[in-house]
């Protein structure tokens, strides 16, 4: 473990090297359209699968299309601390893929968790050896992206870069 926290420069380095159009599609277009809509219909819930766990689309396919589009209104509609667990009613959904869902619908509210995520955080000395609950994951990436004056979205790029190019 590193016992340098997470500053700004470690962000914007780390942040540089996320793939540059990694999540475009799902930070453009849905986005946008989820913002419009409310809800994401059932081909843009593959997309966000696709994009965050791939592995997990045949589960998520045994959802009827009518259900995902009620289960993610409800979702983003729910306070806060609520909204992963509703999204959790999906098939295929757990924790990681439904805080992609959030980050997707709303990126200066919500961020990823996921394990690349967690082994900077806790290389760092951010996080301690336990997989947080969604809502203290969120306060303490919160607190670091206000420490380093960026944004959620860049900060969880740059989690994602360092822990991609430091394996376990």
């Amino acid at each position: 473990m590193t016992t340098k926290k997470i500053d700004a420069e470690f962000v914007t380095e780390w942040a540089a090297a996320y793939p540059s159009t990694a999540d475009d599609h799902v930070l453009g277009p849905i986005h946008r359209a989820v913002g419009e809509r409310g809800y994401f219909t059932f081909s843009e819930a593959e997309e966000v699968i696709k994009w965050k766990s791939n592995r997990t689309i045949t589960i998520l396919r045994r959802n009827d299309p009518a259900d995902v589009e009620t289960i993610t209104e409800m979702a983003l509609r729910a306070p806060e601390h609520l909204a992963h667990r509703v999204l959790g009613l999906l098939r295929g959904v757990g924790v990681p893929v439904a805080s992609a869902f959030l980050t997707i619908a709303k990126p200066d509210t919500f961020t990823v968790i996921d394990v690349l995520a967690m082994r900077t955080l806790r290389r760092h000395g951010e996080q301690d050896s336990t997989w947080p609950a969604y809502a203290d994951y969120l306060k303490t990436c919160r607190g670091i992206a206000r420490r380093c004056g960026t944004d959620l979205r860049t900060l969880d790029r740059a989690l994602w870069a360092w822990g991609k190019a430091h394996p376990a």
